[in-house]
């Protein structure tokens, strides 16, 4: 995690907020899916109709979102207001890159559309959105730093977890409800608990001008880091977590304790598209997973998930656990695969740093 100034966040998310309650939301019955020319394209979702709004998220090829609203821009474009399927998040997003599903033409149309439900996604019970694999396949390949393939790694068996240092009893109130929350969600593929000797993670409670006393391969300016090793088969077998005891409110230093230990167990990356998400790359302080950080966590600890899959792989696996069944999953991007030493060496995967004027 890289320090932000914390009123440059507040302040997006306050004029964020503002735009949102501002802008009429009328609901549309109706689906959409957003597409673009490049299969790989990053859409942005904007906080108003117009090119020169901010794009505090962004949607991929595929995604699956339900209409909210529409009017026409200064731009000349059709813009709709959706909504995601999984994460809630809201935005704007120009006419050209959403696709609606089974559109019905307005008697009237207007900017303003009469209210109606929100039409509900088809959800069978065993599988996948493509809004939920396309945020997993962005957070579960390789990491932020080094040069590692784009490969599943995971945990197998017990997580034996140790603290040290400082921390404070909401420190370790945070860290047991982590705890417990992983254990459900993996469902007994693996199984944390907090040990007294023979850990294979250590958990540093100190400031953060001492981080590198115990990881020297620290980079300066994160106030929670995390390092991570795995084995030829692409099993992590050793993680060390770095949590700051200073420059941090407690609210801060929970959320950081849910999200480095939560991405040392395999979830490496970190994004933009989801601000409520803990694998959100921007300065955040929020202290619970969202529905699709569980869904994305319960994924990697599937059995049908193995250490060392490539996107393709992964791809072809969940095709089949898929909830929308109506087109097949394609490779949206060439993965260079690199070959590794028997025994990886750690890579960090923390935030890069970000300098703002």
């Amino acid at each position: 995690m890289t320090f932000k100034p914390r009123w440059f966040s507040l302040l997006g998310l306050a004029i964020f907020s503002l735009l949102s309650v501002t802008l009429a939301s009328s609901a549309l019955a109706q689906e959409a899916i957003l597409t673009a020319r490049d299969p790989s394209s990053a859409i942005n979702i904007r906080s108003a109709p117009s090119t020169q709004a901010a794009a505090p998220a962004y949607g991929l090829v595929g995604d699956r979102v339900a209409v909210l609203n529409q009017t026409q821009g200064n731009d000349g474009y059709q813009w709709y207001r959706v909504r995601f399927q999984d994460s809630q998040t809201e935005g704007w997003v120009r006419g050209d890159f959403v696709t609606l599903v089974n559109p019905t033409p307005a008697v009237n149309p207007t900017p303003q559309l009469s209210p109606g439900p929100v039409a509900q996604p088809d959800r069978p019970p065993d599988g996948y959105s493509q809004e939920q694999i396309n945020y997993f396949l962005a957070v579960a390949l390789g990491g932020e730093f080094g040069n590692s393939s784009a490969a599943i790694r995971k945990w197998q068996g017990d997580v034996r977890i140790k603290y040290f240092g400082s921390p404070t009893s909401d420190d370790l109130s945070t860290l047991e409800t982590v705890i417990a929350d992983v254990n459900e969600l993996t469902h007994g593929s693996i199984q944390l608990e907090l040990v007294d000797t023979n850990p294979n993670i250590e958990i540093y409670f100190v400031p953060e001008s001492s981080f590198s006393r115990y990881e020297p391969n620290y980079r300066p300016r994160n106030l929670g880091f995390f390092w991570t090793w795995w084995n030829r088969d692409n099993i992590l077998n050793r993680a060390r977590v770095l949590i700051t005891t200073d420059g941090v409110t407690q609210q801060e230093r929970s959320h950081l304790i849910r999200e480095e230990l939560t991405q040392s167990l395999g979830l490496m990356q970190d994004s933009y598209a989801y601000r409520s998400s803990i694998f959100y790359q921007g300065w955040t302080d929020v202290t619970q997973y969202t529905e699709l950080d569980k869904t994305l966590i319960s994924l990697l600890y599937r059995p049908e998930v193995q250490p060392g899959m490539t996107r393709s792989q992964v791809l072809a696996t969940l095709n089949t656990l898929r909830r929308v069944q109506d087109t097949p999953l394609e490779e949206t991007e060439q993965v260079k695969e690199t070959e590794q030493a028997n025994d990886r060496p750690p890579l960090d995967f923390s935030l890069p740093e970000i300098d703002h004027p």
